[in-house]
């Protein structure tokens, strides 16, 4: 797999067929490869090379539920509290609340999900180097990508994917950080991703809690 088949990886088509709680691991891998070693980010002169990535997705056999709900293509880029996503291709129900507002609904039918990118680094420096550009943290990441477009002319340096002939890596994977600070209990940070990110739930929230300290300390980011 190379970089020109990044974005069938993304779609749900092939997500839905090959991952579950058993074999989410080396799936991710195999993209961890691809974006680490063979993908960079070209922002209009300027490229940027990949060097940390967590995985999220949720489905009904893979409820991962510290992931963000969304509806997107596969390989749009998705943003969010906590940084920005390239996002798998996506669907969540939609209903709108009492203001209107269309809001999400978790059920069976949901399926969502993407890639965290955590540190970049620029091309010409090495991947140590991240920390001293100040690229080494999702909101960092995101203010670099995407700190300032021309509201009146058509934006030609939006950041994209490109290929790259990086040398090849070894990749690390480790847990995902942050995803539960020390004052809360699972039960209270679920019922926190509950009230923050859906209109109705669908699924016992007790079901979701056990989820939760199932993929908490899944080994779903990695590195260079």
């Amino acid at each position: 797999m190379d970089f020109y088949d990044l974005k069938f990886l993304l779609s749900k088509g092939n997500l839905s067929a090959c991952v579950t709680k058993d074999t989410a691991y080396p799936k991710f891998k195999e993209i961890a490869e691809i974006l680490l070693n063979k993908t960079a980010i070209r922002k209009g002169h300027k490229i940027y090379h990949i060097k940390d990535i967590e995985f999220y997705l949720y489905k009904d056999d893979h409820r991962d539920i510290i992931t963000y709900p969304r509806t997107c293509e596969a390989g749009q880029w998705f943003f969010h509290s906590s940084g920005i996503d390239l996002s798998f291709e996506s669907n969540v129900t939609m209903q709108p609340n009492e203001y209107n507002l269309f809001q999400p609904i978790l059920d069976s039918s949901s399926f969502f999900g993407g890639i965290l990118i955590r540190q970049i680094y620029p091309e010409g420096t090495s991947s140590e180097s991240a920390k001293k550009y100040r690229l080494d943290g999702p909101h960092k990441v995101e203010w670099e990508l995407f700190d300032k477009f021309d509201a009146f002319n058509e934006i030609k340096d939006f950041p994209h994917l490109v290929p790259c002939e990086n040398q090849e890596r070894e990749i690390q994977s480790s847990v995902r950080q942050n995803l539960l600070t020390s004052n809360k209990t699972p039960a209270q940070k679920v019922k926190e991703l509950l009230n923050y990110n859906y209109y109705v739930c669908e699924v016992q929230e007790s079901e979701l809690v056990d989820s939760f300290l199932q993929y908490k300390n899944a080994e779903y980011r990695f590195t260079v």
